[in-house]
């Protein structure tokens, strides 16, 4: 049910019913363009590193037992969970602005090969925390760099309603040369979106996806399709100075974390990150 009122949020987290988790990552060898979007699970630090594991095409679940996962203090129905409190910090002048958004990874489709244009079918049944998948988004982030050839990329799934054979709305580039851990259809150019794919009218989530094609093979490279529900946004803007969000004081939102939630970040570069920018952060959660 969550809480009712501050003085059960104090007795309940003061029992015991808290969990404050630490966390930190640290960017790869290259530097990120400004005003894209990029997966922080496969980078190195704590949690370790995503390694996109699995066979090719076929829907890899991932829950709180995924080692690439941030610990939130375990299953504990039938109480529900709350994120209280949240902070992100760099020490690197390249960090900043930005934006970080924690997800709930449902699971991923791996081994999609990006230097091929015939349609790719995906297999395997998601198990999701969310019903009907509302709410759920998908995202394709590079795995192995893509090729320099120029390409758009198109997808068919259910949707949260149960309704096959949907498609997206519209014109989807990805980024030619995409660099590991890009959200390769995010950016500035025509045709980028981010950080998810856009869904048909009408539809608020994805149960799953049956495949995906580019208009042209890249030239090189693979990618994951990811299954992701958003559940919070924290801006970094100052060097050195976290950015906090109080999320009980602040329109006091208190985002659900359900049981075997896979947490995840997604960052937004506001300006070009250097290889090695580092970033440090912290959530709190209680539950009642």
């Amino acid at each position: 049910m969550g809480f009712t009122s501050i003085d059960e949020l104090i007795s309940e987290t003061s029992s015991g019913k808290f969990w404050r988790t630490d966390w930190n990552k640290i960017i790869g060898g290259v530097t990120l363009t400004a005003g894209r979007w990029y997966d922080m699970s496969p980078l190195t630090g704590t949690p370790i590193a995503n390694a996109w594991s699995g066979t090719s095409l076929a829907f890899q679940n991932t829950n709180s037992s995924s080692t690439f996962s941030m610990y939130h203090g375990g299953n504990v129905s039938p109480d529900t969970k709350h994120v209280l409190n949240g902070a992100v910090v760099t020490a690197a002048a390249t960090g900043v602005p930005a934006v970080l958004m924690l997800v709930d990874m449902q699971g991923y489709y791996p081994g999609i090969n990006m230097n091929a244009s015939t349609s790719q079918t995906l297999t395997g049944t998601p198990t999701l925390r969310y019903t009907n998948g509302v709410g759920v988004r998908a995202y394709l982030t590079t795995a192995v760099a893509t090729g320099a050839t120029a390409h758009n990329l198109s997808m068919t799934y259910t949707d949260d309603a149960g309704n096959t054979g949907n498609t997206l709305p519209v014109t989807v580039s990805c980024t030619a040369s995409a660099v590991v851990t890009h959200l390769t259809h995010s950016g500035t150019a025509a045709n980028n979106y981010g950080p998810f794919l856009p869904l048909a009218a009408g539809d608020t989530g994805i149960r799953s996806v049956q495949s995906v094609q580019l208009s042209a093979a890249s030239g090189a490279g693979t990618a994951a399709l990811v299954l992701a529900r958003p559940i919070l946004t924290i801006p970094i803007t100052t060097l050195g100075v976290a950015g906090e969000r109080d999320f009980i004081n602040q329109i006091p939102s208190l985002p659900q974390i359900k049981d075997d939630a896979c947490l995840t970040w997604l960052y937004f570069t506001g300006a070009a990150t250097v290889a090695s920018t580092n970033f440090y952060g912290s959530l709190e959660f209680g539950w009642s």
